[in-house]
């Protein structure tokens, strides 16, 4: 009762100093990529509860090949009773963040009760168990997962993975028909959900039986018939993935190499420095080495290039044998690294995924920890100086670690001291450097060429197209700046930007770019004319890399403005049907196309388009569009109608 009660007080206190140190951070917006998967996400504006609505919020994404339905589901829910307000995503992060450490809690103290070799007393096994928690709870790697909304996805997919496994353990030491149950529910319920907020998901049955093999043979002497036939049917899974990753139906997990900077042998030999990287990051987070992004970090193009790559790979090999040797003898610290290697086993590997990303390692920072942990609690064993030794690293890890987070969340609380500091730390990153002229472009200040903010903004954005000879955004924000400030654009910079968007691959943020091209081109907050518009989507259409969907996208953007900014009907129709040649049954440039026939004095065949349309499914938004264009066409309101 007391271990119980003193376990609630550590859980409350521990409550109240996560709120604290992520306080200030829950004040900042959403940026980077939460757009396209929650601001831009039609599902997600959810307003009323029905099937209907539910259905469009699960099928909303656009993140994964799975779409990441549950994850979606959850930002749905976000928007219906907050709206899209960005405290309220953080605040709902946090408390998923609380809730993955009392499993991480859970899993520790199961971890050290089957040590048989370790196994501390009961009081004891519950401090080291607060400790790892607490440590994963606040070290500054978990901060994006909080804080940049859109990696719920993480923190929700790492949430019922740890839960499935949590009931798998609970399960197997039960037996009998409850954990037959409960193998049921871990295996045919909580990984489910995991996969579906995000792909990481299917790494469960590693997991699981890195916990077999390792943990569970080691307390039982052996492997029993179940872990026997998880073994196989995992290998057999594994080996099929391969096979499907290398057939030519699988072509299509490989295609990211396109439009990527490096090749698949290139990002292996990278993702073993990235690997140590994270390391260092887990067992001494710097302030100015952790960062949104990471795209400063040098490709290695062989071996030797750079040097550290050799080393980085042979170490991540002394690791693996590490954990071979040390299954039996000490599995805690085995199952730690085989914990971190598994972790990374899908986003480190061979995807054609961006290089690093702090939040790749919120469960396998669970791993290192434990670990760590182990072998701090071997010292307090020892007695004497190692006792003092081992007390004053964990006394100096709960004082850091906090601090640190701290001072990253009060620089994710305002988005001009987010970027600039991000910038000031990261000054090989294209990303952080535009993100920094961005946010400083958008100051009242920055509309005068005299003011600093003006100086700062365009040195950022002039820095950004310096350092990634594919980057557009940065020449953008240079046009955008000077249009603010009243000059016009240089044409230095429409030829780059010209350049790029036709030589350079075209990414899927390069869609994004376009169509706020598009849009502030429309509002008329870039000082373009109609002749440099069209350049630049001529430029983006010529680009050999761009695939046929986003060319029907083009086409359909440009014909957005020929209508709302030039008033040019016959040029918006020839780009409309360039579109529809390309994808004939999208349903939003049919609609498009019945609203210029009702602007051109057709009603006739734009009635033909909308009761074609009346027989198919369409998104809510569709269909909302359609009623409106019917009625303008019912009431004969026509043109008038339509221009609103």
């Amino acid at each position: 009762m007391r271990n119980s009660a003193s376990a609630i007080v550590t859980a409350f206190l521990a409550g109240l100093l996560l709120a604290a140190i992520y306080g200030p951070g829950l004040q900042g917006g959403f940026f980077f990529d939460d757009a396209p998967s929650i601001l831009q996400a039609e599902g997600v504006r959810l307003e009323r509860l029905s099937a209907e609505s539910l259905r469009e919020a699960l099928a909303s994404g656009r993140s994964g090949p799975s779409g990441r339905p549950v994850a979606q589901l959850s930002f749905a829910a976000n928007h219906f009773f907050s709206g899209f307000d960005p405290y309220a995503f953080k605040v709902t992060n946090l408390v998923i963040h609380a809730f993955c450490c009392l499993l991480i809690f859970s899993l520790t103290l199961r971890m050290l009760a089957a040590s048989q070799r370790w196994a501390p007393p009961r009081r004891h096994a519950l401090l080291f168990a607060g400790l790892v928690a607490v440590l994963w709870l606040l070290h500054p790697l978990q901060l994006t997962p909080v804080l940049h909304v859109v990696q719920r996805m993480t923190s929700l997919s790492a949430l019922f993975l740890l839960g499935a496994l949590l009931l798998h353990v609970i399960a197997r030491e039960r037996g009998g028909r409850l954990g037959a149950l409960g193998l049921a529910l871990a295996w045919g319920v909580l990984w489910p959900l995991s996969f579906f907020s995000k792909e990481t998901g299917v790494l469960f049955p590693l997991f699981a039986l890195a916990w077999e093999l390792i943990v569970r043979r080691s307390a039982h002497g052996g492997l029993d018939r179940f872990a026997r036939l998880l073994a196989t049917a995992t290998v057999l899974a594994a080996v099929a993935g391969v096979a499907y990753g290398l057939s030519p139906a699988g072509r299509w997990l490989w295609a990211g190499y396109d439009l990527r900077s490096f090749s698949l042998p290139e990002r292996m030999f990278t993702e073993g420095r990235v690997l140590w990287f994270y390391l260092g990051l887990m067992l001494l987070p710097r302030l100015e080495a952790l960062g949104l992004y990471h795209d400063d970090i040098a490709v290695s193009t062989s071996l030797l290039e750079p040097w550290t790559t050799l080393p980085a790979l042979v170490g991540l090999a002394g690791l693996a044998w590490l954990a071979w040797r040390a299954r039996i003898q000490a599995p805690l610290l085995s199952f730690g690294i085989v914990w971190f290697l598994v972790g990374h086993g899908l986003e480190s590997t061979v995807l054609p995924l961006e290089i690093a990303h702090e939040h790749r390692n919120y469960l396998p920072l669970f791993g290192i920890l434990l670990a760590c942990v182990w072998g701090l609690a071997r010292l307090l064993e020892r007695g004497g100086p190692l006792r003092v030794l081992g007390i004053s690293v964990a006394a100096a890890a709960l004082l850091y670690l906090p601090f640190v987070t701290a001072l990253r969340a009060h620089q994710f609380g305002d988005e001009i001291r987010r970027t600039q500091v991000e910038a000031q730390h990261h000054r090989g990153s294209a990303r952080a450097q535009y993100d920094a002229g961005r946010a400083l472009a958008g100051h009242a200040e920055a509309m005068r060429i005299d003011a600093p903010a003006y100086s700062f903004a365009r040195a950022h954005f002039e820095r950004a197209g310096e350092l990634d000879p594919g980057f557009k955004p940065g020449w953008l924000g240079l046009i955008y700046l000077n249009c603010r400030a009243g000059l016009p654009a240089e044409r230095t910079w429409l030829d780059e930007l010209s350049r790029r968007l036709q030589a350079t691959a075209f990414g899927p943020g390069d869609s994004t770019f376009l169509l706020s091209l598009k849009e502030m081109s429309i509002s008329g907050t870039l000082c373009l004319d109609r002749k440099d518009v069209e350049r630049l989507f001529a430029s983006a259409l010529a680009n050999p890399s761009v695939a046929l969907h986003v060319r029907a996208d083009l086409h359909s953007w440009l014909a957005d403005y020929h209508v709302l900014r030039e008033l040019d009907l016959a040029a918006a129709q020839v780009e409309l049907g360039r579109a529809l040649e390309i994808a004939p049954y999208n349903s939003g440039n049919r609609l498009k196309q019945a609203q210029l026939y009702i602007l051109l004095g057709r009603p006739a065949d734009a009635l033909g388009i909308l009761e074609d349309l009346e027989k198919v499914a369409l998104k809510r938004a569709d269909r909302e569009r359609l009623s409106e264009l019917r009625r303008c066409l019912d009431n004969k309101t026509g043109v008038k109608c339509v221009g609103k």
